[in-house]
């Protein structure tokens, strides 16, 4: 008896593939689903913004649910320190502490803001005036973008952002710095 085994081979093989795809197509699926309806917009958010006590001298207006501030009046004199010491407060409304970091998102300098400049500084102070953290701007480098990352404890606690400015004596009305923080609250 003569038997072929390149043929028997490919018989094999062939009817091993056919094996392989009659079982892979009776494989049997599950499904899974997640629904998220409805998903609508937060009211009420954890940590806000507050007036501070020289809210008004900083030129301060909160917005937006309490989640953006503005100071429109923040200024220096050259040669010398401007303190605004308590123009707003980061509260945490909610019973849990929440993780939250504060830190330059940009800023941008006008005239020859760039040279006299000599510091923007901005420091987190708790509800117990204690030292929570600190960052700066310094143009002619060094400084930190970020004061840290810092547990906002629950139940009304809150810290006052002071701003620390100063010019050099070089400086003029027509040199300015437009700063954008960005605060991140860890739900």
């Amino acid at each position: 008896m003569n038997v072929n085994y390149k043929k028997t081979l490919k018989l094999v093989t062939l009817l091993i593939s056919a094996l392989l795809i009659g079982t892979a197509s009776a494989t049997i699926y599950n499904y899974m689903y997640m629904y998220a309806t409805p998903i609508g917009v937060k009211g009420i958010y954890d940590v806000n913004f507050y007036d501070g006590n020289d809210a008004s001298n900083a030129g301060g207006s909160i917005t937006n649910n309490r989640q953006t501030v503005t100071f429109i009046g923040m200024e220096g004199s050259n040669g010398t320190l401007a303190k605004y010491g308590d123009p707003v407060r980061i509260c945490n409304n909610d019973t849990v502490a929440h993780n939250t970091e504060l830190a330059f998102d940009s800023w941008a300098f006008s005239g020859s803001a760039l040279t006299t400049l000599k510091y923007v500084n901005i420091t987190l102070y708790d509800s117990g005036d204690s030292f929570v953290g600190c960052m700066s701007l310094i143009p002619a480098g060094g400084g930190n973008e970020t004061a840290g990352t810092y547990s906002l404890a629950g139940n009304n606690d809150w810290w006052r952002v002071q701003w620390d400015i100063f010019w050099f004596g070089n400086a003029t009305t027509s040199d300015s710095v437009d700063i954008t923080l960005k605060i991140t609250v860890e739900s």
